[in-house]
This record gives C-alpha cells, structure tokens and sequence, in this order.
C-alpha cells in the first residue's frame, strides 16, 4: 500500500514550514472564523501560546508574513503585539541571528506602543543545552510536542492542516522510536532521539552531527575530565548508521603521538578491568586534535526483541565515569608525588 502523498514530506525546507505557520497566523484574524470556525479556533490557540497569553485572551486582528529583515516569520497581533520567529526544522543558530532579530525589532518599534515577543520555533530535535542557550538570549522555546498539543485539539477539516499535523506526527514517532536498537543505526530521528533521552537522564552531555572525510555520525560527547599530564578525556558515542556505533574514550588538547596513546590506553586498561568494562585498542591510533583512545567492547546490549537495554547502557556509561574519574585522579597523585621527590623537605629550590 502506498502512503498517501504528503506535500510536507516532499517539500522539507525551512521554507515550506515558514508557509505553513504564517498561514497558521493568520487564520486567527476575526474575519476567518466564517470559513472554519475549527481551524479559525485552533490558530488562536496557537497564537496565544506563542505570546504567552491565557485561552480568555481576546484576538481581534492578525497580520502575519515573512522575511521581514530576514525574520523568518513576524506577526502583528491586535495592534498590540509584535510577534518575531526565528524558524527551524534541522539546523541550529548561528552567526549571532538572534540578537541581531531582536535589535532590528526593538528599533524599529521604539516609539511604537508595542509589546515584542521573540520565539525559536523548533519542530526537528537538538541538544537541550543548545537550546539552553536559546533561552539566555531572551527567546521562548516552542519544541514540536508543544506544537502537536494544540494542532490535535479539534478534528479539522483542512487538508494543508492535516499534511503538516501528519507530518509532524511522523518525526515525533520516528524520534520516539529509540527503543529498537535496528531503528537507533537506520533512522537519524531514532538517533536523536536516543540522545534526548541521554541527555534527559544524565543530566549532562551534548550532541550533534558530525561531519567529517569517512561519511560523518551523529555524536554524543560529555564527563571532561582534565589533567595536566594528559589533556582533556571525554566520553563519546559515535554513531555512524549503516558503519556502526560505538561507545568510545576521547582524548584533546593532549601531545599527539601514536606512542602517547598506546602508552594511556596500557595504562587505563587495568582500571577499567576492575570495573567491569572492558576496552580495546581502535583499527588504526590517528593522532589529531581529538584522537579515539579506546572503544568500549560490548557496550549496547539487545534483548530478543530487538530492544536496547538502557538501563544496562546507563550502568556502563557510569563505569566509565568511576574510571576516568579513577584514572585522572592516579595521574594527579603521581604527579605530585614526583613533586614531592623533586623537592623534599628542606630542600634548597
């Protein structure tokens, strides 16, 4: 059977979704309730998220558009309200856009009686600590579950509507889909999706995706530990799909030699043995400004149904803490009890 066709699936730039919510906007203009009084209702809602205003708050009169000094949407609500969103599906801020935004705006309307409103529309998925700092530079985040809840409030007879609610729904599956191991190293939203997950019970740890010359992966850094002798040692998971994923230890900002790191990885071997975790040498050491130290051996396990533990993929990712916590703290002891022998009580410096 095929699916039947969904303009959102096809048409995946920012663009299409820019279409979309600006069109979503302005049905909430009085003069629209005639037409569809659901949709009419469900685009209020919308609005009212967005400006933060409770379900008694009245709208009157809506104008929305796009590209106004590359804001991607902006919306002028009741002659009271400017509304500013900056819109993603996949990728992240950059170049400082968002401040930029929120100058041009506030300029703009200095003598105007306005209240501004900024938001970061996501409906892809990124790391909680990028939006983070979303947050610190003054804008409410609407993610896409916060999006879903209002567009599933009523059933509405509108087929632009029901593409985009369909197709929303479908990242939002894929994305929860990280239970199945095959789905974490076939779908990239199963990917991140587990990473959220990480993400949410760690309470630490970034990710993104990696480009690089062997086809890229989608990565999962975070516990840097840092000592003088060594550098900087972090953990990682990489996962390249279809080329596999593993659970690695990273090294950075350290002395880049092939001898360094046979050296290190003979000597944290021994601590992650009595730990239970179990650590082999990569194919190949490449020294590099990051260089893979050691992949954890048996890192994911897989129950008959195809599941991740993750309770069991937590446990290890512990370990793994004790162990670099272990090995950076035998790095600093020894290091001052070198000290120690280089200058002994008394000694003339």
């Amino acid at each position: 059977m095929i699916d039947k066709p969904n303009i959102f699936r096809i048409a995946t730039k920012e663009l299409s979704q820019d279409g979309f919510f600006t069109w979503l906007l302005n049905w909430a203009d009085c003069k629209c309730s005639q037409y569809n009084p659901e949709l009419f209702e469900t685009a209020k809602d919308f609005v009212k998220l967005l400006i933060g205003q409770p379900s008694d708050f009245e709208i009157h009169k809506i104008e929305a558009g796009r590209q106004w000094n590359n804001i991607d949407i902006w919306a002028e609500i009741n002659d009271e309200y400017f509304l500013a969103i900056e819109d993603k599906v996949n990728s992240v801020e950059h170049s400082e856009q968002l401040e930029r935004y929120k100058q041009i705006a506030t300029e703009h309307y200095k003598d105007k009686n306005y209240k501004l409103v900024f938001v970061y529309l996501k409906t892809g998925n990124e790391s909680t600590t990028t939006l983070k700092n979303i947050s610190e530079k003054g804008y409410s985040i609407i993610d896409r579950k916060i999006v879903l809840s209002i567009l599933n409030k009523r059933q509405i007879n509108n087929e632009i509507f029901n593409d985009f609610k369909e197709y929303l729904t479908l990242i939002e599956t894929q994305t929860n889909s990280f239970t199945k191991y095959e789905n974490i190293i076939s779908d990239r939203k199963a990917g991140e999706g587990f990473y959220i997950k990480l993400q949410e019970l760690l309470n630490d740890g970034d990710w993104r995706y990696v480009a690089n010359q062997t086809g890229g992966f989608l990565g999962f850094w975070y516990y840097w530990k840092w000592t003088d002798e060594i550098g900087e040692i972090y953990i990682q998971i990489e996962n390249a799909f279809e080329n596999g994923i593993k659970l690695v230890i990273k090294i950075a900002d350290w002395e880049q030699s092939i001898n360094t790191l046979y050296k290190l990885l003979n000597e944290i071997k021994p601590i992650a043995d009595r730990n239970g975790v179990y650590l082999n040498k990569p194919y190949r050491f490449t020294p590099g400004a990051t260089s893979t130290l050691a992949i954890v051996d048996d890192a994911f396990t897989i129950d008959n149904d195809g599941n991740l533990d993750l309770d069991k993929f937590i446990d290890i990712l512990k370990r793994l803490e004790k162990i670099l916590d272990e090995y950076c703290k035998d790095k600093e002891l020894n290091k001052s009890s070198s000290l120690v022998k280089l200058n002994p009580p008394n000694a003339e410096i």
